[in-house]
């Protein structure tokens, strides 16, 4: 640094550097932002998981209960027992071709109803609008973790026939959603008990929630 003094220049050297407070408090700020940036990110995730859970799984669950009123039977239940459609036996299945599979084509059903217009009906037909969501099929929902991993939930219902319960059966669920709607739904997230429970992705053993990002299958019981 150069300053003038009595018509002279005389050259100063400032060497001095933070002190550690400077740092500490330089230190403070950016926890706090980080923090800040943190807390964002995870109200942002919380606001979508309860985007899912009020205006597509449960308008899910409500279509289901509108279409028993108007209809008597259950959404998804396109055949009975003995493998006549028409849905008569009261156990959601979403198999239409009483295969024991769920396919993508079979989920759509539970728009459209039976194409040939002769068997089970679906909310078209009954004068029911299916659930908005953010891909083109009412039957799936695209979903990021907090990894950046993208996830593709697709419902479908069936039946338990050791519980003897209906239930919404949701695939392709990643754990830490699965999580934020079993306490939105059960008030814990045990996974294993209440009316919002964890499966292997099989759907057929039960268990706890395991890491945030696995996939896993969820069951919503559907009777009232």
């Amino acid at each position: 640094m150069i300053i003038r003094i009595k018509n002279k220049w005389r050259y100063l050297s400032d060497k001095r550097g933070f002190t550690l407070i400077e740092m500490a408090i330089v230190l403070i700020i950016i926890g706090i932002i980080i923090g800040a940036v943190v807390k964002g990110k995870d109200l942002i995730r919380s606001a979508e998981q309860k985007k899912i859970y009020t205006k597509y799984l449960n308008a899910w669950r409500m279509a289901y209960a509108n279409f028993y009123d108007r209809t008597g039977k259950r959404l998804g239940d396109f055949y009975n027992t003995f493998g006549s459609s028409g849905g008569q036996d009261g156990k959601a299945d979403t198999d239409s071709n009483n295969d024991g599979s769920i396919s993508d084509m079979e989920r759509g059903y539970l728009k459209t109803g039976d194409p040939a217009g002769t068997g089970f009906r679906g909310l078209d037909t009954v004068g029911l609008t299916a659930p908005s969501t953010n891909t083109g099929n009412c039957w799936e929902y695209t979903y990021t973790d907090k990894d950046g991993g993208g996830h593709r939930l697709s419902i479908a219902f069936k039946y338990d026939p050791n519980g003897k319960y209906n239930y919404m059966w949701i695939s392709e669920l990643p754990n830490e959603l699965g999580m934020a709607l079993d306490t939105i739904i059960d008030n814990e997230a045990n996974g294993t008990s209440g009316d919002f429970l964890c499966f292997d992705p099989g759907d057929a053993v039960n268990s706890d929630w395991k890491a945030p990002s696995t996939e896993v299958s969820a069951r919503w019981k559907m009777d009232f």
